[in-house]
């Protein structure tokens, strides 16, 4: 039989004739998780930060701009989702986004971070338009990407890899971002923070670029639905609505990056009004990065052990401890701040890969139940969910921060200070903990994704 089983890896089974992928590959995929990271993570880490102490307009302005844009991405991403899938051209359904949308968000990225010399009401159009049109080439770059990995390869094991990849080249650009953006600032901008970010999001930009072309040249579509496999946009709705197993990891996915958004978007406030430590913030973010980044490169070794969901509820679950360690610990324990952010972010690294893998499963798993694929659309929702939790986020931390009572760049009260605390490390600790409940009910194991690979792959021996 073609697909014979023939190895053995952990009693999990894996069939012959799934697609290994080379190391190039896998490098070349990390790569462009890395550019629209890069571009991302500076907007999800500092932008708020930027339009109320940089740019100059209010936070409550702020939380709306960064409101409306999303709430744009709930209608973007799924039609961008269903037309992709439908996509004919000699590189693929989607490598071609990856392509050209590379340099419109490098462009957007640089047009964000730039201080116009506009009347108030020009500067918040020009906030508005700017990030609304970033965060759309983001999702025309970062769908077709992620639903990239799931028609790659069908072996579960593959998949976990290369989104560890992902994950880790993700992480390196936190780190970039991280440990790079403020000295960056500092340096190019000689005093003047408009000009040192607008300069740090060219640099960031320039790097970004090429490296989202090598990921387009060497990451090849191999898995393409035969006609009768073709979902209608019904079909592609359907898909999403009607797989328990995805809505389940959404419902984790979603709950964890509030969590994750709701700490990187106020770590800033954190380090310069309670811990009174402006030199800490790139400490930080550095930290949250390189160890994600660990977490990421030794996730693969537990994945030959343990089950996907384990890892997920284990990992997030020591991560909510640890953040909410972090808020009884005294401003003055730095060396113990510095120990609980080791701790919470190495679990940080195993998530998004893992939630990526297994997002690729239950696009299979459907496929098998019903006959229908449909990559853009799944991984469209996946994205969004992405987009939904980073707007809630950053509205919802600028309308706090105004109701506390913070007052830019200017000494806080306690209340205030506390307020930031509760921020930036009790409410994502919760928020953590209570991401572990979907995972419960998911029950796609390992075992069941290669039957579901071998069942695909004797269909598709048979057209």
């Amino acid at each position: 039989m073609a697909n014979a089983v023939v190895q053995q890896t952990n009693d999990i089974v894996a069939p012959q004739n799934t697609e290994k992928l080379s190391f190039m590959t896998k490098l070349s995929y990390g790569f462009g998780e890395f550019s629209a990271s890069v571009v991302w993570s500076l907007a999800s880490s500092y932008l708020l930060f930027f339009y109320t102490d940089v740019f100059g307009i209010a936070g409550g302005v702020a939380a709306i701009i960064l409101l409306v844009a999303r709430v744009w991405d709930c209608f973007v991403d799924p039609i961008l989702g269903l037309v992709m899938e439908r996509t004919k051209s000699k590189h693929g359904r989607f490598r071609p986004y990856v392509l050209y949308g590379a340099i419109a968000l490098c462009a957007l990225n640089i047009m964000t971070f730039y201080t116009p010399d506009l009347p108030m009401t020009g500067k918040i159009i020009y906030a508005g338009i700017t990030y609304l049109l970033l965060g759309t080439v983001h999702s025309m770059v970062s769908v077709p990407y992620g639903a990239l990995a799931t028609v790659m390869t069908r072996d579960t094991n593959e998949r976990t890899n290369l989104n560890s990849f992902r994950g880790v080249f993700g992480q390196f650009a936190g780190i970039l971002t991280g440990a790079a953006v403020m000295p960056l600032i500092t340096l190019l901008g000689n005093g003047n923070q408009q000009n040192g970010f607008f300069y740090a999001a060219i640099v960031l930009s320039v790097v970004s670029a090429p490296l989202l072309y090598l990921t387009f040249r060497n990451c090849k579509e191999v898995i393409e639905p035969v006609k009768e496999e073709r979902p209608t946009i019904k079909d592609s709705l359907k898909a999403v609505s009607s797989n328990k197993p995805l809505m389940l990891i959404l419902a984790n996915l979603f709950t964890v990056l509030v969590g994750l958004f709701g700490r990187i978007g106020t770590l800033t406030y954190y380090c310069i009004y309670v811990l009174h430590r402006p030199d800490l913030i790139a400490v930080l973010f550095t930290l949250l990065s390189v160890c994600g980044a660990v977490g990421a490169i030794i996730l693969p070794f537990f994945a030959k052990f343990m089950e996907k969901k384990t890892i997920m509820i284990l990992g997030t679950t020591i991560t909510g401890f640890a953040f909410i360690a972090m808020y009884f610990t005294p401003a003055t324990s730095i060396s113990m701040i510095i120990v609980w952010t080791i701790i919470a972010s190495l679990p940080i690294g195993f998530a998004s890969p893992m939630v990526f893998s297994m997002v690729g499963d239950c696009i299979d798993e459907h496929q098998v139940k019903t006959g229908i694929r449909a990559d853009g659309a799944i991984y469209s929702v996946t994205s969004l969910s992405t987009k939904i939790a980073s707007a809630i986020v950053g509205a919802a931390a600028a309308a706090i921060l105004g109701a506390i009572g913070y007052v830019a760049n200017a000494e806080q009260t306690p209340e205030v200070v506390n307020g930031i605390n509760v921020l930036v490390n009790l409410a994502p600790g919760i928020i953590f903990i209570l991401s572990t409940i979907p995972m419960y009910f998911y029950k796609i194991s390992k075992a069941r994704a290669m039957e579901n690979t071998e069942e695909l792959l004797k269909r598709q021996s048979q057209y």
